[in-house]
């Protein structure tokens, strides 16, 4: 069994923004926070529903690649879906990890209440699935 010594190291959530392009495309940056440092990175994607949410979770995936994986972690975008629950979204997402001693499906999920917070919301369910692995195998 893992056992954490100090500390837990987590990213955070910082910033998002989305840009819409006259040419129906979209561009999406996640900015975290790890340990102090602000890491920000982007994905462009169709202005639909479905690419918002896919540009939203590959920028955070891209994010914690530049601030928090050792060599050897792979994270992989399975799928990501938003559902429509009572009054309010639920965004559910699914991600293969790969680390230097085992495999992990993970699956996150984020509410919001409007279609217009659904690509925070996908950065925020990335998020909530990778934030266990991705402490235990910083140093």
């Amino acid at each position: 069994m893992l056992q954490m010594t100090g500390a837990r190291n987590r990213l955070r959530f910082d910033g998002f923004s989305h840009e819409t392009r006259p040419d129906g495309r979209c561009q999406i940056a996640v900015r975290l926070e790890w340990e102090g440092h602000i890491h920000k990175r982007a994905c462009e994607g169709l202005e639909t529903v479905h690419g918002r949410l896919g540009a939203a979770a590959k920028a955070t995936l891209a994010t914690v690649a530049a601030a928090a994986t050792e060599k050897g972690t792979e994270l992989q975008l399975v799928g990501i879906k938003a559902v429509r629950a009572f009054d309010g979204w639920v965004v559910v997402t699914r991600i293969n990890g790969r680390g230097p001693d085992r495999t992990y499906r993970l699956l996150g999920s984020a509410p919001c209440e409007t279609e217009e917070e659904l690509p925070k919301a996908a950065a925020r369910a990335v998020l909530n699935a990778i934030n266990r692995i991705v402490e235990s195998y910083v140093p």
